[in-house]
């Protein structure tokens, strides 16, 4: 015991400070319950892999996306302004060596398949 009759390792600890105590617990609490609902979350079901086309003619090959962005190109070459793009068809006719496109229903274009 010291000199004011409390046995050693002890220590008083004022209200304010257990109320702070008691206040840093249930912070620590909180922050535990948030952790474990985000863990909840399942995750997001996997996508199927976008497909590779490509197209064979005679001794040629080429692939889909390249022609897709060949046509990109050549219609933003002609001054249209980027992203403007709302749906687009692309019709492959290998015996021209070509694939015509049409743009937003309205902007027709041909470009070089091989």
């Amino acid at each position: 015991m010291d000199k004011k009759g409390r046995t050693a390792g002890t220590e008083v600890i004022p209200e304010k400070d257990k109320a702070a105590a008691k206040v840093a617990v249930a912070e620590e609490t909180k922050k535990v319950e948030c952790v474990e609902e985000v863990a909840a979350v399942p995750e997001a079901p996997k996508r199927d892999p976008e497909p590779e086309i490509i197209f064979q003619y005679r001794e040629y090959e080429a692939g889909m996306d390249v022609v897709t962005d060949r046509v990109k190109a050549h219609y933003y070459a002609k001054g249209h302004a980027q992203g403007s793009i709302e749906s687009i068809q692309i019709y492959v006719k290998p015996e021209d060596f070509t694939a015509y496109y049409v743009i937003n229903d309205g902007i027709v274009g041909k470009v070089n398949l091989f």
